[in-house]
């Protein structure tokens, strides 16, 4: 392809190549021809040549070409690297099958298990790929799987070689087919091999499943059951005062996981941007308060979990004291179990609706007498609130009470300020938050409370 005083480009087998460094192409230029000098990037090419090409094409300057150019360059790239995966697999294949071969004719000779020794000459084949090209060992063992699955059969593997098969899709197309025989395979191959020129791979996975379900039930559950064997979930915290969630669920685990967190995640406030990995986080913390509350846990010494702080009485009245003088708190420090050091006013907030119980202690802080635990929120107030405020007083957030903290207003109850109808709002943990710490204003609407942003 070119234009006028540009580069010329050809393509090779799905490669692109550049003959000039600079210049852009034009629109409607064909990016399927051939080789105009009679080349081919074909299975017997030698790899120099490959090379020879990638480096023509890396000559042309991405900064002269049209966004149509830049698209249709990106099509041909896409499926030329479908079809070197395809090579690297099948490559990848042979390797570990003369190791395998090899170690076979060495254990006959020798009196030997066979089968143990085939097996670990193909482990060892799949750690020298990994650790020859900076593979990783499931992607080198996933391009060994692959190449052996489906070098028997040459409609799959025609699909791989050109690229209308990707990588991720024949390695679920494989692990489908390897469970159906006969005229079941094959009708269960023609449903899948035209589900994978249109579908991602997530969508091509869930195709996949569904066929398989709907030819052998009892090879499904059994996909299903080595699905659940890999369950696994992590909770640890970053150096850096995080606390990191993993994890991966299947079947209805993972329907109930998903359920429960798409029930907590909600739109954005008015004013509030948030990213969707911010929503799920969001929705996450709403769960696991939901599940505190909803007093199912199981109990640690006949006492229900909950979040636990415990707060100088001295520093929670420095800390009152500097809001007062309209400063963001006195810097004191809490510890939490999991986290450790957090500035108090991070776990101010919990102050808002806590129970709150007397520990006192000796000069070198051993614990003497404890208090009974006090609810700071009485149910009564709570009910006449969710009557007055029915959820967050943010106009537009649709937070529901059960939801929502109870916020003290104008006197905190580390100030020994008293709740009351006056001087307590329902507000999401967002909102509150907003309140406590970044200016938000209180405006009253009759006997209704309202909360808004600060002057821009």
């Amino acid at each position: 392809m070119s234009g006028p005083g540009t580069s010329t480009v050809r393509v090779l087998g799905g490669i692109a190549l550049a003959s000039e460094r600079s210049g852009r192409y034009a629109a409607g230029d064909d990016l399927q021809g051939g080789d105009p000098d009679g080349g081919s990037l074909s299975t017997g090419m030698p790899a120099e040549e490959l090379v020879a090409a990638i480096d023509r094409l890396l000559a042309v300057a991405v900064d002269g070409l049209d966004e149509e150019a830049i698209t249709a360059e990106l099509e041909v790239i896409e499926l030329a690297s479908r079809r070197l995966d395809a090579r690297r697999c099948r490559l990848a294949s042979a390797m570990a099958a003369q190791r395998a071969a090899q170690a076979q004719q060495e254990a006959d000779a020798n009196g030997q298990d066979g089968l143990r020794a085939r097996q670990r000459a193909r482990r060892q084949a799949e750690e020298e790929l990994a650790n020859q090209h900076r593979w990783s060992r499931s992607d080198a063992k996933r391009a060994t799987n692959i190449g052996d699955q489906l070098g028997d059969d040459d409609q799959s593997q025609a699909a791989f070689d050109q690229g209308t098969l990707p990588t991720r899709h024949a390695q679920l197309l494989a692990d489908t087919l390897k469970h159906l025989h006969g005229d079941q395979r094959e009708e269960a191959k023609r449903t899948l091999l035209a589900a994978a020129a249109d579908e991602d791979a997530q969508t091509f996975g869930r195709t996949c499943r569904r066929v398989l379900a709907s030819f052998d039930a009892a090879a499904a559950m059994r996909g299903e059951n080595r699905r659940h064997q890999r369950r696994r979930a992590s909770v640890h915290t970053t150096d850096d005062g995080m606390l990191a969630v993993s994890g991966e669920w299947s079947g209805v685990d993972a329907e109930v996981v998903a359920t429960a967190i798409e029930a907590f995640r909600r739109p954005d406030p008015p004013g509030v941007h948030r990213t969707a990995p911010q929503r799920t986080a969001d929705a996450v913390v709403e769960l696991a308060r939901a599940a505190l509350r909803a007093g199912d846990a199981p109990t640690v010494h006949g006492v229900r979990p909950h979040v636990s702080v415990l707060i100088d009485h001295a520093a929670l009245l420095a800390d009152a004291r500097a809001v007062a003088d309209g400063q963001i708190g006195a810097p004191v420090v809490v510890d939490t179990p999991w986290l450790g050091p957090l500035p108090f006013a991070e776990v101010r907030r919990l102050l808002a609706d806590a129970g709150v119980s007397r520990l006192l202690v000796d000069p070198d802080r051993v614990p003497l007498e404890a208090g009974e635990e006090v609810r700071n929120v009485p149910a009564g107030l709570w009910r006449s609130l969710v009557a007055r405020d029915g959820g967050c007083i943010v106009e537009g957030c649709q937070a529901l009470a059960g939801w929502c903290d109870v916020m003290h207003l104008a006197r905190p109850y580390r100030l020994e300020g008293r709740l009351s109808l006056d001087n307590a709002a329902l507000g999401c943990r967002h909102h509150h938050r907003c309140y406590d710490l970044y200016g938000w204003q209180l405006d009253w609407d009759g006997r209704r409370p309202r909360l808004r942003p600060p002057p821009t």
